[in-house]
């Protein structure tokens, strides 16, 4: 009998290291679940600061595109000599706003005056975006 309750007991004790591992192992996949949601919540909150960031950026470069266009267009309204030998037709005014407009945006694009590098740093600072440029 005393071989019965040995054998039993040997066989209870594996089954309970057997339930121990199955809940060692579930408890580390369950950690490797885990790992990868927090990673990729780090990921999207990274996406979402860079989306803000990207928004910042092209509002503020909007901005200056717009404040160029709007000196060159008063600056053109200057004219010290409007009798030219050929007068000036409604066709020209619309290409000189265009082209005023063409180059106010390769501007702000590219640097500008630094309006827009000015107002990105603020509008950052002000709506708490991590900075990462």
């Amino acid at each position: 009998m005393e071989i019965g309750n040995l054998l039993n007991s040997t066989i209870e004790s594996r089954a309970a290291i057997m339930q121990v591992q199955n809940r060692e192992s579930d408890f580390a996949q369950f950690q490797h679940v885990l790992e990868r949601v927090w990673a990729s919540g780090e990921a999207l909150t990274e996406a979402a600061e860079a989306n803000e960031r990207a928004q910042i950026r092209q509002a503020a470069e909007m901005f200056e595109s717009y404040f160029l266009n709007l000196m060159f267009r008063n600056m053109r309204t200057v004219n010290f000599n409007e009798d030219g030998f050929i007068p000036r037709g409604n066709a020209e005014r619309i290409f000189t706003e265009m082209l005023d407009e063409t180059i106010a945006d390769q501007a702000a694009a590219q640097g500008g005056f630094g309006l827009a590098d000015m107002l990105y740093a603020q509008m950052t600072q002000q709506f708490n975006v991590p900075r990462r440029d």
